[in-house]
């Protein structure tokens, strides 16, 4: 119960935030028009705005107001990625994570303003909002948190939790639930297990497992926990079904042999009346994930646009210098193991694969990759554009279809996925990407299960903001050269 309560409130946070981004908003209006209404009709004004620039005058506060619209999916979406809901943080992350929300929120305002030509936009008010949202954000946060602590005082006893099992897990299970719950939660107690050791902090111990259905009738208890390892969920069956009858909730603990990294959720099946387990070890969260496909689409169309006159240049380049066609596609391995043909700029002579079987024996990678630092098959203008990466910007198309992101695991060659070991092959759980840890972290200067393991750290701890560090980060990559061959 208070973990779904507890998601509730996360929601109602973020929409918390994204009212006093509005009332931020506005105030930041309020001070700009007042800048500029009054700038011309007081000295000690007039000199403290041409102490930062000036503020020009004559803006419309209603062509504003409509902004709010666009703006608020865009609060709502920046303080999800940047999990601003958890009241539980201190003072110091949450000024931390609105400070990354507000720039990432600033950005796609920006951005925005950009593609929507919305010219009327003053610069001074986009950092005026800036300061005033961080300001108002951390000031009703404060007042916010201030607020649920007294009321969680004021409650009582809370919820009250009692834990089958007296072992190490569950006295773990218990101390977490302490010290990370947002709510007031109450031990009742731990029950014992038949042939189970008991933890001497398990206290107060209850009794046996066996007179489970007693303890529940004599006191109130609103969540019962099995936190037992080891133990296969049968032998708890009248214990369930005990608490099943008096609607008391449960939560059960796997058994040791399920894969603790994952995200693992009970799915009932329409047309199939028997609860399943479903466990999944890629990124879980729909509205970030439908985020970044969001961020796939506009950064490669902006991208094609930018790269447009680059592009052109570099096909002319290739077709001038050398016979055959200018863009080469090669078949790829994409999500779970998926084809698609990925395009780049042809880099090498038009027989390239077939010469790549009497090249075998140079092969400076380890496992099933073949790249050569000095590759004879290399055209003159191929060598130019590899090392510059501008042989990739063709697979912006890729992305802009759905095939690849900006962003994942470079996708690799059929052939090459038939030599991965077992644990490797997870790499294609997610879509491959045009930049990732990879290319950011040496590219070909570091050995295959190195790179292997860089691509299941991507998958393991992805996130939005993990996403825009790998482009910051790729930009220097690409100027300075750094691990291409």
């Amino acid at each position: 119960m208070w973990r779904k309560r507890s998601a509730f409130v996360r929601r109602l946070v973020i929409g918390y935030d994204a009212v006093v981004s509005g009332v931020a908003f506005f105030a930041a209006l309020f001070i700009r028009d007042w800048l500029a209404r009054t700038e011309a009709r007081f000295d000690l004004v007039t000199t403290l705005v041409a102490s930062v620039g000036g503020v020009p005058p004559g803006i419309d506060p209603a062509q504003y107001q409509w902004l709010i619209a666009g703006l608020v999916p865009i609060w709502a979406v920046s303080f999800h990625y940047a999990r601003c809901g958890d009241l539980r943080l201190s003072y110091g992350v949450v000024a931390l994570r609105y400070l990354k929300a507000a720039l990432v929120g600033l950005f796609l305002f920006i951005l925005a303003i950009f593609v929507f030509r919305l010219q009327f936009v003053a610069r001074s008010f986009v950092v005026m909002f800036g300061a005033a949202q961080i300001i108002a954000l951390m000031l009703g946060r404060i007042a916010l948190a201030e607020s649920a602590k007294f009321l969680r005082h004021r409650r009582g006893d809370g919820h009250r939790v009692l834990i089958v099992g007296s072992g190490t897990t569950a006295v773990t299970f218990s101390e977490s639930l302490r010290r990370h719950s947002p709510w007031a939660v109450t031990i009742v107690g731990f029950v014992q297990l038949p042939g189970e050791a008991a933890d001497a902090r398990a206290r107060p111990l209850l009794g046996f497992v066996g007179s489970l259905a007693g303890m529940l009738d004599r006191q109130p208890v609103d969540e019962v926990v099995f936190a037992v390892q080891g133990r296969q969920p049968e032998i708890f069956k009248d214990a369930i079904a005990a608490c099943d009858e008096r609607g008391i909730d449960v939560l059960l603990s796997l058994p040791p042999q399920y894969p603790s990294s994952g995200t693992v959720e009970v799915a009932n099946v329409s047309g199939f009346d028997y609860p399943m387990i479903g466990i999944r070890r890629v990124p879980t969260d729909e509205a970030r994930l439908a985020v970044k496909r969001v961020i796939d689409i506009i950064g490669s169309s902006v991208g094609l646009l930018l790269a447009s006159p680059l592009l052109i240049a570099t096909a002319i380049a290739v077709k001038w210098t050398s016979e055959g066609p200018v863009l080469f596609g090669q078949v790829r391995a994409g999500r779970n193991g998926r084809k698609f043909t990925m395009y780049k700029f042809r880099s090498m002579v038009a027989n390239a694969e077939a010469l790549r079987a009497k090249l075998q024996h140079l092969n400076e990678m380890d496992g099933p990759v073949f790249k050569i630092k000095h590759d004879p098959r290399i055209t003159k203008v191929g060598r130019f554009v590899r090392k510059t990466s501008i042989d990739e910007l063709p697979q912006l198309f890729n992305v802009l279809l759905g095939d690849m992101s900006l962003v994942g695991p470079r996708p690799p060659l059929p052939s090459e996925v038939e030599q991965y070991e077992a644990w490797q092959r997870r790499r294609l759980s997610v879509r491959p990407g045009l930049t990732g840890l990879w290319q950011v972290s040496g590219r070909n200067q570091i050995d295959f299960d190195e790179w292997m393991q860089l691509d299941l750290r991507y998958i393991d701890t992805w996130s939005l903001w993990l996403d825009i560090k790998i482009i910051l980060k790729t930009v220097p990559v690409v100027l300075f050269h750094k691990g291409a061959s």
